[in-house]
């Protein structure tokens, strides 16, 4: 039996056909404490894809993406992530799933940066991405509400972070008495 021979294919997406293979950083996206590296996105892409390190305690404010579901994957660190209504704290190995129009958002937990992927569909994330990084700072709040309209995106609320006081759960209410 002869072994395969192993070709390495770097795939670009910025126009043009799409082969597949192994993705590279085609721009780096920074704000907001998030640099991002934009491994797929723009008009011809079927999804955005980025890797996200997240410094600790900054993060996404909250916010709506009303057309685009998104998958996050945790990679290293910690993170506290708001969706709905839920805080859902996520590790090394964890999968969060956003659907269309969720409010949701999330913040770096602990001493060190978080990373996560993100994977959003259809491909439009990226393009606010890149629109949030080339803003001047401070960031001009006029700016950041055009760049929202432009790209389709509610903020609704501050980074997500502890909350402070006593949360009452399910079963809290429950054994209660």
């Amino acid at each position: 039996m002869t072994p395969q021979s192993e070709t390495q294919t770097d795939t670009h997406i910025d126009g043009g056909p799409h082969p597949g293979g192994k993705l590279r950083a085609t721009d780096i996206a920074r704000f907001s404490g998030i640099e991002a590296a934009i491994l797929m996105g723009g008009a011809d892409a079927p999804f955005s894809v980025m890797e996200m390190v997240v410094a600790p305690g900054l993060g996404a404010p909250a916010h709506v993406s009303p057309r685009e579901d998104k998958v996050f994957h945790v990679t290293d660190g910690g993170f506290l992530f708001l969706v709905g209504e839920a805080r859902i704290t996520a590790g090394p190995g964890d999968h969060l799933f956003v659907g269309k129009g969720q409010v949701h958002g999330f913040s770096a937990r602990g001493d060190g940066p978080g990373r996560m992927t993100l994977v959003s569909t259809p491909a439009l994330h990226d393009r606010f991405f890149r629109a949030l990084s080339a803003l001047d700072l401070p960031h001009d709040p006029a700016k950041v509400a055009a760049v929202c309209a432009a790209c389709d995106q509610r903020i609704v609320g501050p980074v997500v972070g502890p909350v402070i006081g006593p949360v009452v759960g399910p079963t809290d209410k429950d054994n209660a008495g």
